[in-house]
């Protein structure tokens, strides 16, 4: 894996028969003071296997000094049943609570995390899209939005339905409809190597189970720390218990609920994004704001992902000298959709 100390930087150039005889070269910022062959090798996985296709070049991405550090040990922590889990406050950049935080698991939607990113960097949020038949083909248990063929919504209409009901069919025409799906792929893996995101690599926008899908509660909370803090538009969507996208001469109406169950199960809850596979088991991220203080939980892999969140949250509070709220909670059962 790579380190963290020192920058360097991987320039691949393109053969000009791909691209019709232009020559095209690709620059990215990696952290780390590993050579190019040990990126390749370390783990088994590459992080600019990506970055080195012709798709990608011409896609932006965004630079972030973002990285949390562990805090002076605590006391008593708290008891999370789950694969890994981390809780941190991305105001300070310190951890309070970690458990596997750097290990590689399947994240299920909560990748939509860095999907998101990948589009507000890229797309103006009144670009409009067409939904293509190549985009739809969704198996009948994802989550969707509800999509056909011919419909027009512009990308904050499908960052919603993304974000809120998890749906596969905006995830995937985000991809596919705008810039193709292995250019916006290879962008997403490039954006993940830009923020050092070593724990990271994906293979669609939307977290279904594959060998080379990945992600961790580190990485994720790194994402999720900058959708929330650079992006209001995000911000407010992840928020929203409900919402109508009115019809229109371009679409239908959609009514959306938010499947983010703890919005209504913790009040502090302001999002983030819930996650849910086979593979995966029950994933969510979350943020929540209290006193002032606002704490971001990642907990990938576990049963009951809303009452240990709550609960992981709460005991976060506490150590900002707050009152807890849910000592013992009742458990809430995740939802088992494909998300």
């Amino acid at each position: 894996m790579l380190s963290r100390r020192g920058r360097w930087w991987l320039v691949a150039a393109a053969l000009a028969a791909v691209l019709g005889g232009s020559l095209a070269a690709v620059r990215v910022e990696l952290s780390g003071g590993a050579t190019a062959a040990q990126a390749t090798t370390m783990s088994g996985h590459s992080p600019t296997v990506d970055v080195q296709r012709d798709p990608w070049y011409g896609m932006a991405l965004f630079d972030s000094d973002v990285r949390f550090d562990a805090g002076a040990p605590v006391s008593h922590p708290p008891n999370v049943q789950a694969a890994a889990a981390i809780l941190v406050d991305p105001d300070t950049g310190r951890i309070l609570f970690q458990m596997n935080a750097h290990r590689e698991l399947p994240p299920a939607s909560t990748i939509k995390l860095l999907t998101a990113l990948v589009a507000l960097i890229n797309f103006d949020p009144h670009r409009t899209v067409t939904a293509t038949p190549g985009a739809l083909t969704q198996a009948w248990d994802e989550s969707k939005m509800g999509l056909h063929p011919g419909d027009r919504l512009n990308v904050e209409e499908l960052l919603t339905g993304m974000l809120m009901v998890s749906a596969n069919d905006a995830a995937t025409v985000l991809a596919v409809d705008t810039v193709g799906m292995e250019r916006f792929v290879a962008t997403m893996n490039a954006q993940a190597a830009e923020l050092g995101l070593r724990d990271t690599h994906a293979t669609s926008p939307v977290g279904l189970d594959d060998p080379h899908m990945y992600s961790s509660a580190y990485d994720l909370a790194v994402l999720a720390s900058i959708d929330t803090k650079e992006f209001p538009l995000f911000d407010s969507i992840v928020a929203s218990q409900y919402t109508v996208l009115p019809a229109s001469a371009l679409h239908p109406a959609f009514y959306l609920g938010n499947i983010n169950l703890l919005l209504n199960m913790y009040p502090a809850t302001v999002g983030i994004k819930t996650g849910y596979t086979e593979n995966a088991g029950g994933c969510l991220v979350a943020e929540a704001v209290r006193g002032g203080h606002r704490l971001i939980s990642v907990i990938l892999n576990a049963n009951y992902v809303y009452s240990q969140s709550r609960r992981l949250l709460d005991w976060g509070f506490t150590q900002f000298g707050l009152p807890a709220q849910y000592p013992s909670p009742s458990p809430s059962a995740s939802p088992k959709p494909q998300h």
